[in-house]
């Protein structure tokens, strides 16, 4: 019943682990080059790489003789003895990968070393090989790979676009470019060239080619030695963090991985600077001893561990948080104290329903008896509800239902006439109530929203169109994203076309949203795959849009006209929730005529 698998099964199987899709085919044969000492690397692909992959370098070639095992699996010259793992300084040391690309496509090498009179070629086909014969050639290596997967239809299937292949192969390229300075990379796609990176740049000069100039403009420079470790490379102001943590790059010894306790390690030295849900930029390299790295943990060498990682963890964070504090200085504590036996104005807090992000809101907690300096926006309870409000079981002596949450009614849709703008932020006005105090950015924020949603919902999102297009820099991933959702994004008001190989033009803006800088809207917007899956890419969109609402509002320091603040007003009466911003902070807090007393102590 047990026997041994037949060689071809043996390596498809082991392709199922190598090969996932083009790009890890790029970055075996681009690893391989480095390997064999090239300077100049040369990519080229057919269909985003599933119709033709062609890697060529001016490394050292294969000696004739090596040839008819380029194709056998776990054939190297990398690895000798068990000892060789314990130092391992190439990126590549298996010997499976090309016997894995070899099982799965129909695959050529043509090499020629530098001291030879003439090339050599091999071919193979679904594991199936033909013998070596000479060919001419130029010195170093020419790998062709073409219709990958033809004989494993199944994961071909499972291919993503020609345009997102691409992109993750511009991306991987880019990332592996980051750790030799001193090689020059060129990727072609169905005969057009999108990257170009000559050698012999600074990493900031490179990283500004692969990413963009915006990113380049905030790059910080970090390099410490410590005993036995180097950290070296580059880091971004806070205020370039991104959504997803895609740009975070670590490079050990010269290979990309990553490792759990050096990125939470990184990230905390970034925490106080950046909101929930961002993720810093950055492209830091780790130097130590081979013996120091396990890099033999993952099938596609993604990985790394360290045998004292909270060693390396705790250099990095240092380094890091040095750089950091260098360029911002020390944060200084500070917070406002209320005095607990001062009234406390209400603002008002409706118990809202779920869904304004997504996420349910938990119940209002009860006004605690002992107060705390935080406690000086008191929400409604639902004990506050009038006893008339009880359900009849519960005054039965049953299981009593909840009440119904006290729901304040719009204050703005009585106020007078008469306001008062101070400190550039908040508003005063006189209503029925007594004084109210107006969060002026969290009041345009929720009219913003509100107006927003109703148009998404209606189905008639205004936009305004762009005297003059604006140009943003996207990553090859982001601008495949767009190509995709071109049709989706200009039914919400935003209007962008592709522009060259690595930026989109947006030529109009939802009209509520026509206060946020374009390219800022643009980079705020990208979905992932994973938030696609999870509902609509429409619904996904409008949300991000929803988010957005706080950027495009007036903010802390804005002075406003008084024909802008009549406005405002206005469409804040038509508010179905006022009290409160999409993100849950106040808009307003109403000081009754009593509390006031209270305060002067005109009454006890």
């Amino acid at each position: 019943m047990i026997r041994k698998l037949p060689p071809e099964v043996v390596n498809q199987i082991a392709a199922g682990e190598v090969v996932e899709r083009p790009a890890s085919v790029v970055k075996e044969l681009v690893e391989n080059a480095l390997d064999a000492g090239a300077r100049r690397v040369r990519v080229e692909l057919r269909a985003g790489g599933a119709e033709a992959i062609v890697v060529v370098d001016d490394g050292d070639g294969f000696l004739p003789e090596d040839l008819p095992l380029a194709f056998a699996s776990h054939a190297t010259s990398k690895l000798s003895a068990v000892d060789d793992l314990d130092h391992i300084a190439s990126l590549g040391f298996r010997g499976e990968a090309l016997a894995s690309i070899g099982a799965v496509a129909r695959c050529r090498i043509q090499s020629r070393r530098h001291d030879a009179r003439e090339g050599w070629e091999i071919r193979c086909e679904g594991g199936a090989e033909t013998p070596a014969q000479p060919c001419g050639a130029p010195a170093g290596t020419r790998m062709e790979v073409r219709d990958l997967f033809f004989n494993v239809p199944a994961r071909r299937r499972f291919l993503k676009s020609a345009a997102a292949e691409r992109a993750r192969i511009q991306e991987l390229l880019a990332e592996l470019s980051l750790a030799r300075l001193d090689v020059d990379f060129t990727l072609v796609a169905d005969d057009r060239e999108i990257l170009r990176l000559p050698r012999d740049e600074s990493l900031a000069q490179r990283f500004a080619r692969c990413f963009g100039d915006d990113l380049a403009g905030g790059l910080l420079p970090v390099a410490r030695r410590f005993d036995g470790l180097e950290v070296e490379g580059v880091i971004t102001e806070p205020d370039l963090a991104r959504r997803d943590g895609k740009l975070e790059l670590l490079f050990v010894n010269g290979r990309r991985a990553r490792e759990s306790s050096s990125l939470h390690a990184v990230r905390q030295a970034y925490r106080e600077y950046l909101m929930g849900g961002r993720f810093p930029v950055y492209a830091l390299h780790v130097a130590l001893p081979p013996d120091q790295v396990d890099v033999n943990i993952h099938p596609r060498k993604a990985e790394v561990r360290f045998v004292d990682a909270r060693m390396v963890a705790g250099r990095l964070h240092e380094t890091v948080r040095a750089a950091l504090l260098g360029r911002a200085g020390a944060p200084t504590p500070g917070g406002i104290v209320v005095a607990p036996d001062l009234p406390r104005a209400r603002s008002g807090f409706p118990q809202l329903p779920a869904g304004l992000f997504g996420e349910p809101l938990p119940p209002s907690p009860a006004v605690p008896t002992a107060p705390r300096a935080d406690d000086f926006v008191v929400r409604e309870t639902p004990g506050s509800a009038p006893a008339s409000a009880a359900s009849p079981a519960g005054a039965a002596g049953g299981a009593p239902a909840a009440r119904p949450a006290v729901v304040r009614p719009n204050p703005f849709r009585r106020v007078s006439g008469r306001f008062l703008q101070v400190m550039d932020l908040y508003l005063l006005l006189e209503g029925d109530d007594g004084l109210l105090v107006v969060d002026q950015h969290a009041l345009h924020e929720r009219v913003m929203y509100e107006l927003l949603r109703r148009q998404h919902a209606a189905r008639a999102v205004q936009c305004q169109r762009l005297l003059t297009p604006t140009v943003v820099e996207v990553t090859p991933a982001e601008l495949a994203w767009f190509e995709s959702a071109q049709d989706d994004l200009a039914r919400e008001g935003l209007h962008v076309a592709p522009f060259g190989p690595g930026a989109v033009a947006v030529h109009a803006v939802p009209t509520v949203l026509a206060r946020i800088d374009a390219g800022k809207l643009v980079r705020s917007l990208v979905v992932g795959d994973d938030a696609v899956g999870a509902a609509p890419l429409r619904e996904v969109i409008a949300d991000r849009f929803h988010s957005m609402a706080c950027r495009s509002a007036v903010m802390s320091g804005d002075r406003m006209t008084d024909a802008e603040i009549q406005q405002l007003l206005v469409d804040a009466a038509s508010l179905e929730h006022p009290h409160n911003c999409p993100h849950g902070r106040p808009t307003v807090l109403t000081f009754t005529p009593a509390e006031l007393e209270r305060y002067f102590r005109r009454r006890c």
